[in-house]
This record gives structure tokens, sequence and C-alpha cells, in this order.
């Protein structure tokens, strides 16, 4: 299916991850066309994407390219990375149905969505978890779409993790504490 030809190491490591995640790629492939190094530059952030951690060692990842969305995590395993299916909304939780699973107590079966409107970013949404969403450090009101920056802090209880954005055409809030209505 990829007959990409890379051109350098960051070629290689997109190509890499292309064939590690089949379906993403041709989603990728359809949005930025067959230049490998055009879609390197949406999964470069991805791949160095626990470099920039700062406060945790626990990221979420979001990448848009203006029709694709998908999230990128080492939630629960700093270890490896987990990469979402294509979608606009993602359910994080303690349940194995989750997009993103999180087996610990204190998450909630179903805790908290992180979701994408192409004209707007991507925002999170406490769901009615017990034991609370916080987007740097203030605690969310269930049911209430916060926006999401680059470079956020979000604890889903005690599970804290960075949040990150790239790709092309990305929204950039000006202010965190904007609704999304």
């Amino acid at each position: 299916m990829l007959n990409l030809k890379p051109s350098s190491d960051s070629d290689r490591r997109t190509l890499n991850f292309l064939e590690k995640n089949p379906s993403l790629s041709q989603c990728l492939l359809d949005d930025c066309g067959p230049n490998l190094s055009q879609v390197a530059t949406i999964i470069e952030p991805v791949l160095n994407a626990s470099s920039r951690c700062e406060v945790s060692s626990f990221y979420i990842q979001a990448v848009s390219t203006g029709r694709t969305a998908f999230l990128t995590t080492n939630l629960p395993d700093d270890r490896a990375t987990q990469v979402t299916s294509v979608g606009a909304s993602w359910l994080i939780g303690r349940n194995s149905t989750c997009a993103i699973s999180i087996k610990s107590s204190s998450i909630s079966r179903c805790h908290a969505v992180i979701g994408h409107c192409p004209d707007r970013g991507f925002y999170i949404m406490d769901v009615g978890s017990s034991n609370g969403t916080f987007l740097n450090g203030r605690r969310l009101p269930a049911l209430e779409q916060r926006l999401l920056n680059d470079g956020d802090l979000v604890e889903l209880s005690y599970t804290r993790f960075e949040f990150f954005i790239s790709g092309f055409g990305v929204h950039k809030p000006i202010c965190q504490e904007t609704q999304v209505g």
C-alpha cells in the first residue's frame, strides 16, 4: 500500500509509523497527498510528544489535518504510544470500550470526552465523573465543554497528563476559559 520512498530520517520514522497504523495512513495520505515529507510534518510531533512533557510523564497529543483528527497517548503505559481511531470525539475512562482506557480505580468508567470541532479546535468535557476533571488546576463542571490549548495540564482524578496539539489548520483558542456552545 505504501510505495513511498523516504529521503530523510524523519521520512523513515514517518513511514514506520504509517505502516504500524494502516487505517490512519490512508486518511493522512488523502489529506496530505503522497508527499512523505508533508505527512512527516504531521507525524513528527506525535513521535516526539513525550519529550515535550514538563510536568507529567503522560500526554495526549491531538492531531488535526483539517478533515482528519485523532489522538495519540502514552496513557496508561508511558513506554508505548496508543493511537486512537480517526473521529470527532474520544471517550476516556476505566471501561475497556473507551477510546483511551485507564485502569485506575479513581477513574470513572466513563470519565471525560475529548472532542474536536474543525472550526473551534479541541475541547474536553467531564461526563459526570465521581472524582472530577481538572483543566490547569480548575475543576470542570460536568457536561460543560472547555477548549484546550497546546500545553494544557489535564487531571482526571489523580491521573495527570499534558495536552498537545499539532497538525494543519489547527485552531488555537485564545482563552482557556472559553466554553464550546
